[in-house]
C-alpha cells in the first residue's frame, strides 16, 4: 500500500499532557453520542490512551479497538486504509482526530473502509482551527444560554511536520471542500463542535 503509515509518536505521547480539559470535553461528546445510538457493538479505530474505548466497556458496551501501533496494545493492529474485518462489522464505527494523519490523496480509502465495516453509523472528529467568538452565560435552575459565532477565515497551509498532513478551515482544506469529500461516502446526521472545545468537530455519519 502507498503512504503506508509509520508511527509518528511514541506511546509516552498519550499519557503525558496529552489529555487537557478541551480534549476531555471531546471524549464526553464522543461517548454521549454513541449512548444516544445505542449500539450492541463499537469500534474505535485510533485509541490513544484508551479514555473513550474503556468507559464504552465499563457501560456493557462491546468495544474493540484497533490501532496501527501495536506498542499501544489495541485489540487489533491494522492500517484504517485496510481494515481486517468483514462488511457492515459494527453498529458504530470511530475514527477521533485520526484522519488529519493520513495524506490528504488517502483519505477516500479511509473513509471508504469505514463505510463498509459500519452496518449504520460512523462517527468521526476532526480539527478545525478557527477564529470564534464563544459566550456561555449561567443562571440558577434555568439552562444556560449560549452563543457561538464562528469567522471562516482561512488559516495558513499546514505543513506536515511528522502527524497532521491537513486540517480542515486551513487555505488548501476548506470546510465545505471537507464536508464535500465526507458526503460522497455518507449522509451527514449531525456537525458539532463542542461547547469549549475550540478545535474538534464531530462528525455523526451514516451509511448511503
Amino acid at each position: 500500500m502507498n503512504n503506508k503509515f509509520k508511527i509518528q509518536v511514541p506511546k509516552g505521547h498519550y499519557y503525558e499532557n496529552y489529555d487537557y480539559l478541551e480534549r476531555f470535553i471531546s471524549y464526553y461528546y464522543q461517548i454521549d453520542f454513541v449512548r444516544k445510538l445505542k449500539p450492541k457493538n463499537v469500534l474505535e479505530i485510533g485509541i490513544g490512551n484508551k479514555t473513550v474505548s474503556n468507559y464504552l466497556k465499563q457501560t456493557g458496551i462491546k468495544t474493540d479497538t484497533c490501532d496501527f501501533d501495536k506498542n499501544l496494545e489495541p485489540d487489533y493492529v491494522a492500517d484504517i486504509r485496510q481494515l481486517p474485518f468483514k462488511d457492515e462489522s459494527y453498529d458504530v464505527v470511530m475514527a477521533c482526530e485520526i484522519l488529519e494523519h493520513l495524506p490528504w490523496e488517502d483519505l477516500d480509502k479511509a473513509l471508504k473502509e469505514l463505510n463498509r465495516v459500519s452496518k449504520k453509523h460512523i462517527l468521526i472528529s476532526i480539527p478545525y482551527p478557527s477564529i470564534y467568538c464563544e459566550i456561555i452565560i449561567h443562571f440558577p435552575i434555568i439552562k444556560s444560554i449560549y452563543f457561538f459565532f464562528q469567522w471562516p477565515f482561512p488559516l495558513k497551509k499546514i505543513e506536515f511536520a511528522g502527524e497532521h498532513y491537513w486540517e480542515m478551515g486551513r487555505k488548501n482544506h476548506p470546510a465545505k471542500v471537507v464536508r464535500k469529500k465526507i458526503k460522497r461516502h455518507f449522509k451527514i446526521l449531525e456537525e458539532f463542535r463542542p461547547k469549549l472545545d475550540k478545535y474538534h468537530c464531530l462528525f455523526l455519519l451514516e451509511k448511503k
